[in-house]
């Protein structure tokens, strides 16, 4: 099979205007789109870089498709990123992976998504939306607080905020985000606890718990009170600890997430962030639909934990894709019917 790989380089988003680090990382590292290369020649498939949507295009047009696109496009700043790739791919009726533009919008834009998340039953910190020029006029009906773009991932613009600090310095800090990501803010109330990640792959009829992680200090002590941000994640140091899903603190959260995973089918695969309190209450923070396949990351490193090889975790997805774009050459687009959830969770009216 011919699987031709779909992402953006540092320099594709990198060459844009203003555009900086700070804002614009979603780009594929090289180690990620060698190892994922390797992973699929090894399976006995040849892969080609496409390189990014524009190049997709421009090799359609010039006739050249390939049987599968393995889509890891995000592109940046835009509350449609994500979803632009799998709704071309649909368009030109090429198979690929991960999930749809609609999935794919919605645990991108977290102000459409903690909705979501409370029809459901699950539990998420408490949150208040700012709106493009809305200016906040009081502080936060909690202590500390996580702000954030409403549309970003991999911690970009996240930032902490005390009300000690003062409603203007909160002021400040909104303003600030509006005027770096030109979207709305998330203000989340901060949940200090365990940072668990858990990851799925699979799909409607089947989905597979591959397992979760901790994330702990250098020094090998839980988060609680410090977090995940874009200097700590690009700096490293951080350690990826197995924890059993079976123990009583964490058997909330991989409800939610298979609930979830199976609500927001298809995605192929996915990883789910929690924060765990010291009640043992767990607080989803994010559904990472883009989740990254370098093998020094979470869902590479979630993999390893359960004995499985970075080669076997591309295979279980690319069995996954598969069984969803059939090798006889069908590239029908139609999913099966969203599946209930189990009540009284269903039961939730908006």
């Amino acid at each position: 099979m011919q699987v031709g790989l779909l992402f953006e380089t540092a320099t594709d988003l990198l060459s844009q205007p203003g555009a900086v680090a700070q804002t614009h990382y979603h780009w594929r590292e090289n180690e990620e789109v060698a190892a994922l290369t390797q992973a699929l020649t090894t399976l006995g498939h040849q892969v080609e870089s496409i390189g990014s949507v524009t190049q997709l295009l421009e090799r359609y047009q010039a006739g050249l498709r390939p049987d599968l696109v393995w889509n890891l496009s995000v592109r940046a700043q835009s509350r449609s990123r994500t979803a632009i790739a799998p709704a071309l791919l649909e368009q030109l009726q090429i198979p690929y992976t991960g999930g749809d533009a609609a999935s794919k919008s919605l645990v991108l834009n977290k102000d459409w998504l903690k909705p979501l998340l409370h029809w459901c039953g699950i539990l998420t910190p408490e949150w208040q939306r700012f709106g493009l020029g809305v200016v906040p006029m009081a502080l936060p009906p909690w202590p500390q607080s996580v702000l954030k773009p409403t549309c970003e991932g991999y911690s970009l613009g996240l930032s902490r905020f005390d009300n000690t600090a003062g409603l203007t310095v909160f002021q400040q800090q909104v303003d600030h985000l509006h005027q770096q990501f030109h979207v709305p803010v998330l203000c989340e109330a901060f949940i200090p606890g365990r940072e668990i990640t858990i990851g799925l792959v699979g799909g409607d009829a089947q989905c597979q718990v591959l397992g979760g992680v901790e994330t702990l200090t250098a020094e090998a002590q839980p988060l609680q009170d410090q977090m995940l941000d874009l200097p700590r994640k690009r700096q490293g140091g951080d350690q990826k600890v197995r924890v059993d899903l079976s123990q009583a603190p964490f058997q909330d959260a991989k409800a939610a997430a298979i609930a979830l995973f199976k609500l927001l089918h298809p995605l192929d695969y996915a990883t789910f962030d929690f924060r765990v309190t010291a009640t043992g209450s767990a607080y989803l923070l994010d559904v990472n639909a883009d989740a990254t396949l370098h093998p020094q990351r979470s869902l590479a490193k979630i993999a390893a934990a359960e004995g499985l090889s970075y080669g076997q975790l591309i295979a279980a997805i690319l069995e996954t894709v598969q069984q969803r774009w059939p090798a006889t050459g069908r590239t029908s687009m139609g999913h099966s019917p969203c599946p209930e959830l189990d009540p009284p969770a269903a039961q939730r009216s908006l």
